[in-house]
């Protein structure tokens, strides 16, 4: 790896390590969510420092430069993330789905109880 390669991804892996915990310190972020980017912030960094390692993934993987590895490995790591998300967006929506209808049963319910209350005479 060159050793621009090198200090940017350095940088980029330190930086995004630096981001998600002033995230979690001004409780933007979730814990389960802090967890998961920064071992990918700091999985970066390991396999940038120890670049050994980074050559043994590439080899093992039939990478022809370790740079590849990591645009792969961050592929496939987004790719994951986005499955993450769209199973969880689509359980949301079936609960919201849920809440509304029950929501219009009961307005429905209390607008009956109400003009019943109306309708029925006064002692």
């Amino acid at each position: 790896m060159f050793f621009r390669q090198k200090i940017f991804a350095i940088v980029a892996a330190v930086v995004l390590i630096l981001l998600i915990v002033e995230l979690i310190r001004r409780r933007k972020l979730r814990e389960e969510y802090a967890l998961l980017w920064l071992f990918t912030g700091l999985g970066i960094l390991i396999l940038v420092l120890y670049y050994p390692l980074l050559l043994w993934l590439s080899k093992l993987i039939g990478a022809i430069t370790p740079t590849t590895t990591l645009f792969l490995f961050a592929f496939l790591f987004l790719m994951l993330i986005s499955i993450h998300f769209s199973v969880k967006f689509s359980r949301l929506f079936d609960q919201m789905h849920k809440v509304v209808s029950e929501l219009a049963i009961l307005k429905k319910e209390l607008e009956e109880l109400k003009s019943g209350k109306d309708k029925s005479p006064q002692s």
